[in-house]
């Protein structure tokens, strides 16, 4: 099954825009399959983030209705261009990822 990781039609989201001001500063929401234990995807997510060097906070995590997907909500800060696509090769790599915006 492909991702639809970083996708977005959202003309609101400043990762779709044809120029991005940087730095900077946006809620990331990560939606994973419940594959691993939500601790555990956090924690690789924040990995993932670290390794990128991009400044973090946690704000959030969701469960679906249903219990199959969880959605984890980072603020980030992102400095240019290179450490945006180096972020998202990075993401697409983790176990479960479903979609970003």
């Amino acid at each position: 099954m492909k991702n639809n990781i970083f996708s977005s039609d959202n003309p609101t989201d400043p990762f779709n825009q044809e120029k991005i001001e940087y730095p900077v500063n946006y809620d990331l929401k990560v939606i994973f399959e419940t594959t691993e234990a939500p601790d555990i995807q956090k924690r690789n997510l924040e990995l993932v983030i670290e390794d990128a060097g991009v400044t973090h906070k946690f704000i959030s995590a969701r469960h679906s209705s249903k219990g199959k997907y969880v959605s984890l909500t980072v603020n980030i800060t992102i400095r240019d261009n290179d450490q945006l696509q180096y972020l998202y090769q990075r993401l697409k790599l983790l176990p479960g990822i479903k979609f970003a915006v």
